[in-house]
């Protein structure tokens, strides 16, 4: 086995002495106070425990133990990541592991998943709440039970989709379950890659409000104002991808992303803002482009859009860097050089991020700073990257020239 059963055990043993993740996270001083509440924040020297809609700044020096479900979280997706997922024994003990972590909805994952190998597995079905009916098993769904077959029938339908949570997500799916199972834990790793790409650098809170996210197996539930593909609509804080012709994770990242960035920079501050266009959708490609398989996430930053970089190195009359800036997120919609636009957007975010010799990229980092304090022109960009303009478009061009090649 690539998993070794014995140390999942040992943690799933370690949990419960631990006293468990509960509805809420521990933080024990060196005091012996004990402080309840969700972790948004930790770095070398500061912890920001959540308390209702107060914040609480704690020194590490002070903190004898942390139990926090953000920590668990990244230990269980990298278990199932080394688990033999068709093993039933490793399925119960990632079930119970997240369960004792207080991680109900992706205990609920594993159990599902264990489901699929035995649909009369009794300890899944009472924790997935069915309910015994003779030799089987009712599962609840619009206010009736059905069985086994009705509900998987039902579930073709939007009506009755699938409907799951994480710790940071709300995922709505007709998709056959295999697939939506899969598909929620890869959000949950996209949403750690995220904040392991830009947390520290940006200070970023864990978002502690759900984010919502449909996935449409049919173009007809799909909204027909949703886009071609995907669409995140800011308004309703929900993701919408059209996975009629079978799911396209780069997609799906490219959209979470936005939501990202949304979420991240105003939505848990309870502020109002943007994202510059071309930061919205060159980092939204960044993060699409570097994923490298879905199922089982895995992501390599900075991996290139080879195709991007093509069209933009062969375009005849490619834009400027000022007009990059400039643009409007109309400007991505409209038929007119939009595969251009989004070409550029991405190979300028590419070049700040791993250009010339990484130069810009610190630089880069403080102008997304600016950015979450509500600014992003592009003379904040200016001031951020301290260079000459002409410079820097040159040197943004002979590194797209490049990779290109």
């Amino acid at each position: 086995m690539h998993f070794a059963l014995a140390g999942l055990v040992s943690l799933v043993a370690g949990v419960v002495l631990g006293g468990g993740g509960g509805e809420s996270d521990l933080v024990v001083l060196k005091n012996g106070k004990e402080l309840r509440g969700r972790v948004v924040f930790e770095d070398e020297t500061t912890l920001v425990l959540r308390r209702d809609t107060r914040d609480t700044s704690v020194e590490q020096r002070s903190i004898e133990r942390v139990e926090s479900r953000l920590r668990s979280l990244g230990d269980l997706l990298d278990n199932e990541a080394r688990a033999e997922l068709h093993e039933r024994t490793e399925l119960e003990l990632l079930a119970a592991q997240a369960e004792e972590m207080g991680l109900a909805g992706e205990a609920q994952v594993f159990w599902w998943r264990r489901l699929l190998l035995d649909r009369e597995h009794e300890p899944a079905n009472r924790a997935l709440g069915h309910v015994k009916r003779g030799q089987g098993w009712g599962i609840p769904v619009d206010g009736r039970t059905v069985d086994w077959d009705k509900r998987f029938e039902l579930a073709q339908d939007w009506g009755s989709a699938w409907e799951l949570s994480s710790l940071h997500y709300e995922l709505r799916s007709n998709l056959p379950l295999q697939r939506t199972l899969e598909s929620l834990l890869d959000i949950e790793r996209l949403y750690r890659v995220f904040f392991e790409l830009f947390g520290a650098e940006l200070a970023l809170y864990d978002v502690c409000r759900p984010m919502r996210v449909h996935l449409h197996a049919d173009s007809a539930s799909y909204p027909e104002t949703a886009g071609e593909v995907g669409r995140y609509d800011p308004a309703t804080d929900i993701v919408q991808v059209d996975a009629s012709k079978g799911l396209n994770f780069g997609t799906l990242a490219h959209e979470l992303t936005h939501q990202l960035l949304q979420n991240t920079a105003f939505r848990e501050r309870n502020d109002e803002g943007c994202i510059p266009p071309w930061l919205n959708e060159g980092l939204a490609e960044y993060m699409s482009a570097s994923v490298t398989q879905a199922p089982g996430l895995v992501f390599t930053a900075g991996q290139a859009h080879m195709e991007h970089f093509r069209v933009h190195a062969l375009a005849r009359d490619p834009f400027d860097l000022t007009r990059v800036l400039a643009f409007s997120t109309s400007d991505y919609d409209a038929s007119s050089d939009r595969t251009l636009k989004y070409a550029q957007s991405y190979t300028f975010v590419h070049f700040l991020l791993h250009g010339a010799d990484g130069a810009q990229r610190a630089p880069f980092l403080e102008f997304l700073r600016t950015v979450y304090r509500g600014k992003g022109s592009a003379t904040d960009l200016k001031s951020a990257l301290k260079a000459d303009w002409r410079e820097l478009e040159q040197g943004w061009n002979v590194y797209v020239r490049g990779l290109s090649r």
